[in-house]
């Protein structure tokens, strides 16, 4: 737990080191120099850290003994399995095909932090203390399709429809659950306001009631998860984690509210304050709108998601660009003493659930202790 806690405390570290420098660093080897330590720990890291990592080491050891165009045993989907041949075609082993994943999905993350975060030290201290960073070494899979998503935001914005597709169905080939992602496209043309949030946020809390009704749907139409119905992720089992995201989600979406931000028109005078051009604002697309839009996804997921854990795996597509959101939601505060006191709280916050999941709840990622491969290696 240690090595976390250090982790945790180096990126506060560089949050300030950005602050007092802000102006003077190379931005693209600053992002090099903070993400690091994390792609060594993720890259080299044992199949015994994290929930599912082994199950990873099992089918890969698996597919990469089949022929390359031969039907598999296994029950992942095609895209996934295809990439695991790709990558054992060329004779890497589990540790290579490892090394290969932990450094795309933390090039994805970074360059996504580089282009679209005004603080990425937040951004990266964001990752970790809110478990991205565990998720990523623990359901690798889901994790390979957000990587890829976070590319298709491009073509949100430029409002290339194709190229967007492209990228879901990509990330759909890996983890069939990518599908949801669809449903931002159309909801990115929508200038969000008091009036349309609450209609969302009533739509999210008829379908948590009516969530028995729906879930079943869903199955009976993709013919996918029933197995799930009969495990616990479709039922509410009092699990902590549930409260904990939904309070977190909770309090993002209220510090958005209050600084207006999916107003474009607001917005854009604020930046003429900042001193900052934002080219799409005046194009009438907005960043901001598509980060509250994902603030809103979240929140919604987590209210309906007081009827299934299951549904924190689909919150992720969303919630992950808190790593943009939050940084850039805090710059909004017209106040600077209050500001500081959001952020202040958001750095405590997010501190103190990380420390009391690493210690009261460390099974849920698996994460802690960490192991090193080739330790474990030595030893089996």
């Amino acid at each position: 737990m240690k090595l976390y806690i250090c982790i945790v405390l180096y990126y506060v570290l560089s949050m300030v080191i950005e602050k007092i420098l802000h102006n003077r660093l190379n931005r693209k080897i600053w992002v090099l120099i903070i993400v690091l330590p994390l792609l060594i720990l993720s890259a080299f890291r044992a199949p015994t850290v994290g929930n599912d990592t082994f199950n990873y080491y099992r089918s890969y050891m698996m597919v990469s003994q089949e022929a390359f165009f031969s039907p598999s045993q296994s029950r992942l989907e095609l895209g996934y399995i295809f990439y695991m041949r790709l990558i054992a075609l060329f004779g890497f082993s589990y540790l290579g095909f490892q090394i290969i994943t932990s450094t795309f999905i933390m090039f994805s993350v970074s360059r996504f932090i580089y282009k679209y975060s005004s603080n990425m030290a937040f951004s990266f201290f964001i990752f970790i203390t809110a478990r991205m960073f565990f998720n990523s070494m623990n359901i690798s899979r889901q994790f390979l399709s957000i990587a890829i998503l976070l590319f298709s935001i491009d073509f949100i914005k430029e409002r290339k429809f194709i190229k967007f597709t492209i990228f879901v169905l990509l990330a759909t080939s890996i983890h069939f659950t990518s599908i949801v992602f669809f449903v931002v496209y159309p909801l990115s043309y929508i200038k969000f306001n008091a009036k349309k949030t609450i209609l969302l946020l009533s739509l999210g809390v008829i379908s948590a009631i009516s969530f028995d009704k729906l879930i079943q749907i869903f199955v009976s139409v993709t013919g996918r998860y029933a197995g799930y119905l009969e495990g616990g992720y479709f039922n509410f089992e009092g699990n902590i984690a549930i409260y904990i995201n939904l309070i977190i989600n909770l309090l993002f979406f209220l510090v958005a509210v209050f600084t207006k931000y999916w107003r474009c028109d607001e917005l854009e005078k604020l930046d003429e304050k900042l001193g900052l051009n934002n080219q799409f604002i005046k194009q009438g697309f907005s960043n901001e709108n598509l980060w509250y839009i994902f603030c809103l996804l979240t929140l919604i997921l987590s209210i309906i998601g007081l009827n299934a854990t299951i549904l924190s795996r689909i919150e992720s597509y969303y919630s992950i660009f808190f790593l943009a959101f939050i940084p850039n939601v805090v710059k909004y505060i017209r106040s600077k003493e209050l500001r500081a006191i959001v952020t202040l709280g958001i750095i405590v916050g997010l501190f103190a659930s990380f420390i009391v999941v690493m210690v009261f709840r460390p099974y849920w990622t698996t994460v802690y202790p960490y192991v090193w491969y080739w330790d474990w290696r030595l030893s089996n």
